[in-house]
């Protein structure tokens, strides 16, 4: 599956795999992929996968901007909708991910994020 990778900076950060056909995304605790800042709408935007082809198992993922307030952005560019592409940056608010598609995946692990008992502050857990 696609994954989208949190970064700041040089640095990487969270690893948020698109395991469903639609990854809600937005300030909500219902979204798939909730997002802690103010800039983010609470239904933000949407990563859809759809097959390419039968014979082969690979998907193309198109992502939506769900009328949020401050927009979607992949590479920069404000987006109502847009196919994605391996290392296209997506940017809610003031978080930017780095798009990485079936194909091109190389990460080692399943990253799985749990929410904690303080606010705002999830953590991740690797399967091999």
């Amino acid at each position: 599956m696609a994954a989208l990778i949190q970064f700041k900076g040089n640095a990487q950060g969270v690893i948020l795999r698109l395991e469903n056909l639609v990854s809600r995304i937005g300030r909500g605790t219902e979204n798939d992929i909730t997002i802690h800042d103010e800039l983010v709408s609470k239904h933000h935007a949407q990563i859809e996968a759809r097959h390419v082809a039968e014979p082969t198992n690979m998907f193309e993922y198109f992502i939506e901007d769900c009328g949020s307030t401050n927009g979607t952005f992949v590479n920069d560019q404000r987006i109502d909708v847009c196919q994605l592409k391996n290392n296209d940056v997506v940017r809610f608010g003031i978080n930017h991910f780095r798009f990485v598609d079936d194909a091109n995946d190389d990460l080692a692990a399943t990253t799985k994020i749990h929410k904690t008992w303080i606010p705002g502050l999830y953590v991740s857990t690797r399967k091999k």
